[in-house]
């Protein structure tokens, strides 16, 4: 059976008149759910009788509640003597997991200091400032143990002295880069690295930004994660495993459009959130492609789908995109967390997204061929399938490993191991066992992207060394006035801005050091969540916002030759598709952070 998308301009206009009712309910549900977060208040209130601290140096600060040890403490946590603080409650967020201080801990020591009472304790934390490592020893379990944790700085902002010429500086860089890249004038790689030798340049003439500062921004967990998923990615795609499942989900869907269709978008969902996204629609695309010259439907929408398919599953784990590697190695989110959070949303957004899709795309689809045409292309199809040759024993090898690597990703965060060494072990362990591919399986690891994500971090430290990135975590401090509700819900617009214009990876680069700034991160995961919300949100507004999006447009342009369309895969295709989704998406997460705030 073939198809063809038909539409008359007067059904367009429906459609349009029709759309303007929804706008209108979106942006009025989004401004209610922000007038409620004003008059509710989720902070956890501590528990009657225990004194509540924060370190000093105002944001990013290790904040629990704690009780002074006395004689009947002592005895049922077996301490030899009678002193020190109990630890009552922590509230959850990065600075639970960088520091480990954890509810029943007895914090003995505090600097090498001998801790008394919990007052005493309160003055020696506000002995510290920005740039302090402080340490404690405390025990657990019968067990003394020695931590430590560096304050990171954060110094004052001054908009009419040196700092604020340096924040000017600063701003005019970022602005020339990202305008370069928005505007597509050069390789996205070449702007970026002319902006950070701008950006080390002018910090080495004004003194605002060295080189230490400049190494010490560069972080190389989330190129880790990269690298070492990448190695997997290739091995499949070399292996043509993606190629193999695509043509199955034809021939398992006889050739059904609609079935193929929504089997296709479900696939890249899935595979998505296990490979690098990229990667995933690399293979998907061509083969849409392909189903379309077969089947003689218009490929654009479909791809537009499966494209946003890629940016909703990617986000579900911290490997599927970029902008989830950073976040997950910046905050200590683990492999798990991802799941039990963001799992549940991506597929409520997958399910809501195909339902559109169906509503506005698909029903209009009417079949142009005879049952024989749909039944030859079919079986061409299923002699294809047939014809490839697959490594079975090389594909079964790769998915064990990576199998492993995902159990690992779950276990392993338990024992203090973090995803990088996981994910960079994993891959050079199949690079060990094939050592015969590795040296081309390295070659194929994209040094041009590796490079793209250092120049990046390099220009994100010049903004944070500057105070650029302070000033906006306090323009988003002062809007929200302090809401941990309200504060959520303004980042995670803010990101889907910045996602829309600037790409997911950028926008995330630049996003971890506000959400740090800012403090809320310390004591609440749901500013991280609000990131990746709005990171989804915007990826699927623009195609500028997905990395998928800008591959599966050059694919698109190649490939789409002989096909009758109505339109190719533009900005404007793209963004009148996704910008309903987008908001869909925002109304919706905007009630999930609501209801993650309210979870202690």
């Amino acid at each position: 059976m073939a198809i063809n998308i038909r539409k008359s301009l007067q059904e367009d206009k429906l459609h349009r008149v029709k759309s303007f009712p929804f706008l209108e309910t979106a942006i009025t549900l989004i401004v209610i759910v922000i007038l409620a977060a004003l008059f509710i208040d989720t902070r956890n209130a501590p528990q009657p009788g225990a004194p509540r601290f924060a370190q000093a140096g105002g944001t990013n600060a290790i904040e629990f509640d704690i009780i002074t040890v006395n004689t009947i403490i002592a005895k049922d946590f077996n301490l030899s003597t009678v002193g020190g603080v109990l630890v009552n409650n922590v509230p959850t967020g990065s600075a639970r997991r960088l520091i480990d201080i954890r509810r029943g801990d007895v914090i003995l020591k505090y600097n090498n200091v001998d801790v008394q009472s919990a007052n005493h304790m309160a003055y020696l934390m506000s002995q510290n400032k920005p740039g302090d490592t402080i340490s404690f020893v405390v025990s657990r379990n019968g067990r003394v143990l020695n931590m430590s944790y560096k304050i990171p700085v954060n110094a004052g902002i001054d908009l009419f002295g040196e700092s604020g010429r340096n924040i000017l500086i600063v701003l005019v860089i970022v602005i020339i880069t990202f305008t370069m890249l928005f505007l597509n004038l050069f390789n996205r790689t070449v702007c970026v690295t002319l902006g950070a030798v701008l950006m080390l340049v002018a910090g080495s003439l004004f003194g605002f930004y060295n080189q230490s500062e400049a190494f010490d921004s560069i972080r190389m967990s989330p190129i880790f994660i990269f690298m070492g998923m990448s190695i997997f990615a290739i091995f499949l795609e070399d292996l043509r495993f993606f190629e193999y499942i695509s043509k199955r989900i034809v021939v398992a869907s006889k050739a059904n459009p609609i079935r193929v269709i929504f089997a296709l978008c479900i696939f890249t969902f899935l595979a998505s959130a296990f490979v690098n996204n990229i990667s995933v629609i690399l293979v998907v695309v061509p083969i849409t492609i392909y189903i379309a010259r077969g089947m003689v439907f218009d490929p654009v929408p479909v791809v537009i789908a499966e494209v946003m398919s890629s940016v909703i599953g990617g986000n579900m784990t911290p490997i599927g995109d970029f902008s989830n590697m950073l976040m997950a190695s910046s905050a200590g989110l683990t492999f798990l967390n991802f799941l039990v959070v963001m799992g549940p949303i991506c597929i409520i957004f997958l399910a809501v997204f195909l339902w559109y899709l169906w509503y506005f795309e698909l029903r209009q689809m009417k079949r142009v061929k005879s049952v024989q045409t749909e039944k030859a292309f079919l079986a061409k199809f299923e002699k294809d399938l047939k014809a490839m040759n697959m490594d079975w024993v090389n594909i079964k090898k790769v998915l064990l490993i990576l199998g492993g690597v995902l159990v690992a990703f779950i276990v392993l965060p338990f024992f203090k191991v973090h995803l990088a060494p996981i994910a960079l072990g994993g891959g050079f362990l199949l690079l060990a066992i094939e050592n015969h591919k590795a040296k081309d399986v390295l070659k194929k690891i994209s040094l041009t992207d590796i490079l793209f994500f250092v120049a990046l971090f390099l220009i994100v430290g010049g903004a944070l060394y500057a105070g650029l990135l302070k000033v906006i975590s306090d323009m988003l401090i002062s809007m929200s006035m302090g809401n941990k509700l309200l504060y959520p819900i303004l980042l995670m617009l803010a990101t889907a801005l910045f996602t829309a214009l600037l790409n997911a990876g950028p926008a995330t680069a630049f996003l971890v050091p506000i959400v740090l700034a800012s403090g809320f991160a310390d004591f609440s995961d749901v500013v991280w969540w609000a990131v990746n919300l709005g990171s989804i949100a915007g990826a699927c507004a623009c195609i500028s916002g997905a990395s998928a999006g800008i591959v599966a447009q050059t694919l698109v342009e190649e490939q789409v030759t002989d096909i009758k369309q109505k339109e190719g895969l533009t900005f404007t295709s793209y963004s009148r598709r996704g910008i309903p989704v987008a908001i869909i998406i925002l109304i919706i997460s905007s009630l999930y952070l609501a209801l993650l705030s309210m979870i202690p």
